[in-house]
């Protein structure tokens, strides 16, 4: 059955930047990892503090620049992104496995987004790579032939960030790096933009990431002046080294944050005024019809600046139509 998502409702980037979508159409309710996640729990529970970090940091971006997501798998985090901030920021997507950026390429589609799908995989050397399709699911596909069991590898191309960037002439802000063990590679391949364009960059660490390799890329970032802070609830976020980071992996967030400036009680706040919008949107603001049957009329409408009336938008979405029951939300 086809799935929308309720998206957060913002009223101060509503005022600066203008209206954007209620709703985002992911297609399938169990398609995919993250869709059959966000049919459960919508999108409260998918990461609400890396999305909250995400957005707050999107909201201070420049206009003109540019966000980044690798291993953007169906294209979730660059969904919200382009909906929210595509009239200024330019979002770029990557993801190599083919079946997975296809259902990303249909979300673009199918919600009118602009963002970039590019369907290659990022390290620290440009070429092609064996990508190992995990038996566990699509969401563990890697680089890295011992990160999950897999019988089934595919040859994709490989990009490096710097290269993507000189290429473009692009001015990174964001970038997201989601790679299944091998940021440290993906941190390798970004030292000289990060030297001229300062992004700020979050990562997923995982317990078997390659650690040399990510442990000498942490220590350029350092030398560069980069702070290094594990996403959580609570705020402030303190400070880790190379020395100590790993002693927090495998904690209740594996995303972490690297920062080019000391993070601001105003930073903080942005990420708290995110992160409550998003536990807002839970598995009961879903959108489900049948399948082959239209979403009602005006479930994707733009959210007014003015305050959400919940009454008065529940019914929208629970518009009866001739022929078919009510939406379930």
């Amino acid at each position: 059955m086809p799935l929308a998502i309720r998206l957060p409702h913002h009223p101060g980037v509503l005022e600066a930047d203008g209206p954007y979508p209620r709703a985002l159409n992911v297609l399938s309710r169990k398609q995919t990892a993250v869709q059959r996640q966000l049919r459960r729990s919508g999108l409260a529970g998918y990461e609400p503090v890396t999305q909250a970090t995400l957005m707050a940091l999107a909201e201070q971006a420049p206009p003109g620049s540019a966000v980044y997501d690798v291993g953007a798998h169906i294209g979730l985090y660059a969904a919200l992104i382009d909906a929210v901030y595509g009239r200024r920021l330019s979002v770029h997507a990557f993801e190599p496995t083919p079946d997975t950026a296809r259902v990303c390429g249909d979300i673009r589609r199918h919600n009118g987004l602009r963002f970039e799908l590019i369907t290659s995989a990022v390290s620290d050397t440009p070429g092609t790579a064996e990508l190992c399709l995990s038996l566990k699911g699509e969401s563990s596909n890697s680089l890295n032939a011992a990160h999950r069991r897999h019988t089934e590898t595919v040859t994709v191309p490989v990009t490096t960030l710097d290269a993507f960037t000189e290429q473009r002439s692009l001015s990174p802000h964001l970038i997201k790096i989601d790679v299944e063990t091998l940021e440290g590679q993906v941190l390798a391949g970004a030292l000289r933009t990060a030297r001229r364009h300062r992004p700020w960059i979050v990562l997923e660490i995982l317990p078997g990431s390659d650690h040399d390799t990510l442990g000498r890329a942490l220590d350029e970032f350092t030398e560069l002046g980069y702070g290094l802070h594990l996403l959580q609830p609570e705020s402030p976020w303190p400070g880790r080294t190379r020395g100590d980071y790993r002693t927090h992996v495998g904690s209740q967030c594996r995303d972490w944050l690297l920062t080019p400036a000391p993070l601001t009680y105003d930073f903080h706040h942005a990420v708290r005024t995110w992160l409550r919008a998003i536990l807002a949107c839970d598995e009961r603001t879903n959108l489900i019809v049948p399948a082959g049957t239209p979403y009602p009329r005006g479930w994707n409408a733009p959210y007014p600046s003015t305050p959400v009336d919940e009454a008065h938008d529940r019914a929208l979405w629970n518009q009866p139509r001739p022929g078919r029951v009510p939406a379930r939300i």
